[in-house]
């Protein structure tokens, strides 16, 4: 099979998953693929580009959707917590797809149209951004915890992620900003 781009990142998803953020180096993937380090540069700038692109590949299944913008939000952060609490330092990689592209990844831009459209004196980003991290935060901590308590994680969010980010979204919808 020919190098693609998305045989690249299938590649790098498995690296991910089976050895982690710290293993997955342009190297790796080369020795993964079976191909010189340098072809990987034809189909991805480098790896920057590549964790951006498995960020946005990540939340691609990650939908908000509900009667009101309220509800579409928490049931986005629930989709969410669902699709990455599985992947070892998916929050991670978010977070950097987060500081080098955050325009790349349709999650995040749904959820700040979704806080702009019921609040028109707030910044839809500076919402969306503070409630994915509050999201990847909680993620990041329930697999820490999994890992010291010898435990596997919980696959649906624990009461305290979704009581965090009811907070957060009501607090984001109904305070009067100054």
């Amino acid at each position: 099979m020919a190098l693609s781009r998305e045989k690249i990142l299938d590649t790098a998803f498995s690296v991910l998953n089976q050895y982690g953020l710290a293993d997955l180096s342009m190297r790796r993937l080369a020795t993964e693929l079976n191909v010189a380090p340098g072809s990987l540069y034809y189909h991805i700038r480098n790896k920057q580009e590549l964790l951006a692109s498995l960020a946005s590949r990540m939340l691609s299944a990650v939908h908000c959707t509900g009667d009101t913008e309220a509800i579409s939000l928490y049931n986005g952060t629930q989709e969410l917590y669902t699709q990455i609490i599985s992947i070892p330092e998916g929050a991670e990689v978010i977070r950097l797809a987060l500081a080098l592209h955050p325009e790349d990844l349709p999650f995040l831009c749904k959820l700040a149209e979704l806080f702009a459209h019921q609040r028109d004196d707030i910044s839809g980003m500076v919402a969306a951004k503070s409630l994915i991290h509050l999201c990847l935060s909680l993620i990041e901590e329930e697999q820490t915890t999994a890992v010291l308590e010898a435990r596997e994680t919980m696959l649906t969010p624990p009461s305290s992620y979704q009581t965090s980010i009811q907070a957060l979204i009501h607090g984001w919808l109904s305070t009067e900003c100054s």
